[in-house]
């Protein structure tokens, strides 16, 4: 029951997959979780999210996985990936776009993101009112903090503090040529280094179409004005559920989904996965995160 669709941010064109669920009825419309992947990973999370989409079906929710722009096969240069603004208005649109297609029910629609994602939904939602219910997995809070913090620990708060020279030097170069430089994913977010390691490994096996391994300049400093830190307030009254786990070394909970729960309205709720690590839709976690979200959907979508 999967079809591909297009819709249009911006103008562009945004590839997505739409999925049904099993027991489709032509009169019949269904709730839908529109799903926004992580940094560079494309509609599929790999893998992750057509795992939920298929189960999510067997529970009567429709779904629609796509390509933020600067990743998959979405009409926009690959590795220009503005997370703070084309992100968010990628998502906004789908959001439009599933409110008008056939057989979805238009005051059912919920949220669902993954890390870089998990923070798109909150600023998306923040500034739409189609969208009933969130939920937010390993989300990024405050996308500054979050490199700066990256660099510091792992390369030095000097190195930091260049790397920003060499962001402002990029900005001066698109002004004059209209063009950012591209650099590998690593060496912008600077992990530590198993999670180094991960990176070349997923260019390893995936295609350019799925996991973006180049990334423009530009799409760094985007990063550093993404902060739904500041708006995760005026989501309510949707209800919030943020989910996280306390061996996640990306993105630390503490810092990030345990503020954001801080900050959140009166809905919410904040899971924190003793065994967890970044991605909660794999094991050991999956089997667990997953009964978290169809719960939380049932509960208020």
């Amino acid at each position: 029951m999967e079809k591909d669709v297009i819709f249009y941010s911006d103008g562009f064109k945004i590839a997505g997959t739409l999925r049904f669920p099993d027991k489709e009825s032509e009169e019949e419309k269904h709730p839908v979780i529109i799903m926004s992947h992580g940094y560079g990973a494309g509609r599929n999370e790999f893998g992750d999210f057509i795992f939920l989409a298929k189960k999510l079906s067997k529970e009567g929710y429709a779904s629609l996985r796509f390509d933020c722009r600067g990743c998959g096969h979405s009409q926009y240069p690959l590795g220009r990936m503005l997370c703070a603004t084309d992100w968010r208005q990628d998502l906004i649109s789908a959001i439009y776009f599933c409110s008008s297609y056939p057989g979805i029910d238009s005051e059912r629609i919920g949220l669902l993101g993954e890390s870089m994602g998990g923070a798109n939904v909150i600023a998306a939602s923040s500034l739409e009112k189609i969208s009933k219910c969130i939920v937010s997995l390993s989300p990024v809070a405050d996308g500054f903090e979050w490199l700066k913090n990256n660099w510091s620990k792992n390369r030095g708060m000097n190195k930091f503090l260049e790397f920003l020279e060499i962001l402002e030097e990029d900005n001066r170069r698109q002004a004059v040529y209209g063009k950012s430089n591209l650099v590998k994913m690593k060496d912008a977010l600077n992990y530590e280094q198993r999670y180094l390691d991960l990176i070349d490994n997923l260019k390893n096996r995936f295609t350019d179409n799925e996991f973006t391994y180049y990334v423009e300049l530009a799409s760094i400093s985007s990063i550093m004005q993404l902060k739904p830190l500041d708006v995760v307030g005026r989501i309510a009254p949707k209800p919030l559920l943020l989910m996280a786990g306390k061996k996640d070394k990306i993105v630390p909970w503490k810092e990030h989904a345990g503020l954001l729960y801080e900050k959140a309205g009166d809905i919410k709720k904040l899971e924190v996965f003793d065994y967890g690590e970044h991605g909660l839709l794999s094991e050991p976690t999956e089997a667990e995160a997953l009964a978290c979200i169809i719960d939380w959907y049932k509960q208020y979508l």
